[in-house]
């Protein structure tokens, strides 16, 4: 996939130009398709909006930093070298943390290498000149390998800390990272201090972040992100068995800790432990862990976007809690989209949260452990979620609706052109009904197997899904293909090649 980058204001400029230009040019062609050919332009020059972070981003992978390129090498670099070229890299991340990062400055780190962190970031690029933290080498080399084995304040078993804003982070291997460790810390310990923990953490400091392309193996917490308008995409975060504290909090993929927040196409595969010592005040537990998690109560949160993700045997997609060292907060608007979750406990439990739109999604539930609320877990009342285009497959009787396990909440959720299909035992509506134009039946997976991919959730020919749904505007599925906005299109995350 491309990479994408900011506009500046000169880039627009141009765009504008051009579309001007285009309309001279194309002055004795029809009208329709002069506009087709304007569109067309002005959609290449502003190629994509990100659906959270409000930014504008151009596919140009290749646009030239205007700074200095530094280089760091682990197994032939040297630290009495300037580190301005591949020949005279650096060795240690030690000498790289002292350098002075100023705007469109680029730090690679040489694929093969091994480097034990953290690394602080506390310089800031601009929209037009980002600090890019990245790799270089042979591809036939394991990408540059980070890892923290020390959890102590100031730390947190963070890989990279950032806290200066429009930095990108692309292309490492994040491994290893330890579980919270009991100490003196300035915040007290608790919540406190296990917010700050990351294999990559972006604070509040930081905004305009990029987080992409990273592979990130067997770490507690892989990003966690207070940073607004932080993108997160096409990150493979993968299994971690342990807790992040014992007994009573599994291993977390993504983790919100601000608004104006968006995480795309990742994967996240196996986060969750089990463990009969894991227990909840309410008498639960047994498994915890989560692809996904929003909370820290003390900030209200809106505008945070998670689409076409694909998660795999994780305890749980989303969990978006009310209560630490705050209750109650107000969660509003979140869009909730285009992704697939094959996952055990829930697809979403929302303890707090208003107007969430939850669209487009192929949910498999067929797996169950110590743990399990349901596929949709809604607490708050009046809270007016929507829910609408989804593929809903379940076994052993799990309830789909289940508003607060055994409490008596009134959601009143928006229930809208969703599939339902038990593929072994009970269709169990739980305490909500199937709402308007539910469609009953076997969806028609190409491939619905324990090994799946996410083109095994492709329809057959015949399946209820396909041409059902309810336009909602979205242009593209979790493949990339086209969405017919303007006629029939499918429910769930994928639509089928022409």
């Amino acid at each position: 996939m491309a990479e994408f980058r900011k506009l500046s204001d000169s880039e627009r400029g141009y765009a504008k130009l051009q579309i001007v230009n285009m309309t001279v040019k194309t002055a004795h062609i029809k009208t329709m398709n002069a506009i087709a050919i304007l569109l067309f332009v002005f959609a290449q020059a502003l190629s994509l909006k990100c659906e959270a972070t409000g930014h504008l981003y151009t596919q140009s992978a290749e646009v030239a930093q205007k700074g200095i390129v530094y280089y760091v090498d682990s197994n032939n670099g040297n630290d009495a070298n300037n580190g301005k070229s591949e020949s005279k890299p650096l060795k240690t991340i030690a000498k790289a943390q002292q350098i002075k990062l100023n705007p469109g400055d680029t730090v690679k780190f040489k694929r093969g290498s091994e480097f034990i962190g953290p690394l602080y970031i506390k310089d800031s690029g601009t929209e037009e000149a980002m600090i890019v933290i990245t790799d270089y080498g042979d591809t036939k080399l394991h990408a540059p390998k980070f890892t923290n084995p020390v959890f102590k304040e100031g730390n947190f078993g963070n890989c990279i800390r950032i806290t200066g804003s429009f930095i990108e982070v692309e292309n490492l291997y994040f491994h290893k990272t330890p579980v919270y460790t009991a100490g003196d810390y300035k915040h007290g310990g608790g919540f406190l201090t296990m917010w700050e923990m990351g294999a990559i953490y972006v604070d509040k400091t930081a905004e305009n972040c990029v987080i992409r392309k990273n592979e990130i193996f067997d770490c507690p917490v892989g990003i966690k992100s207070y940073g607004k308008h932080t993108l997160i995409e096409q990150n493979f975060i993968h299994d971690c068995s342990r807790v992040l504290k014992e007994w009573n909090w599994g291993p977390i993929g993504i983790w919100f800790g601000a608004d104006n927040q968006e995480a795309r196409f990742n994967k996240i595969f196996n986060y969750r432990a089990e463990n009969p010592n894991i227990t909840w005040s309410d008498g639960g537990g047994g498994a915890d862990g989560s692809a996904f998690e929003i909370d820290d109560a003390r900030y209200d949160k809106s505008n945070i976007s998670i689409h076409h993700n694909y998660t795999k045997d994780c305890q749980g997609f989303l969990e978006v809690t009310w209560t630490d060292v705050e209750q109650n907060p107000t969660y509003t608007n979140f869009k909730i989209h285009h992704n697939i979750s094959d996952d055990y406990q829930q697809f979403v439990a929302i303890w707090a949260g208003q107007r969430f739109n939850i669209d487009n999604n192929t949910i498999i539930r067929r797996k169950k452990n110590a743990s399990d609320w349901g596929v949709f877990n809604i607490a708050q009342d009046n809270s007016f979620n929507r829910i609408r285009n989804n593929i809903i497959v379940t076994e052993k009787d799990i309830p789909i609706f289940n508003v607060g396990l055994d409490s008596d909440h009134v959601p009143k959720s928006i229930i809208k052109n969703n599939l339902y299909f038990a593929a072994s035992g009970k269709l169990v509506m739980g305490k909500e009904e199937p709402g308007e134009n539910a469609v009953f039946g076997d969806p028609l997976f190409v491939n619905y197997s324990e090994k799946s991919s996410p083109k095994d959730f492709y329809l057959k020919e015949g399946s209820p899904a396909r041409g059902s749904a309810y336009p909602m505007g979205y242009r593209v599925d979790y493949m990339r293909n086209k969405v017919n906005v303007d006629g029939a299109q499918n429910i769930g995350a994928l639509e089928n090649k022409k």
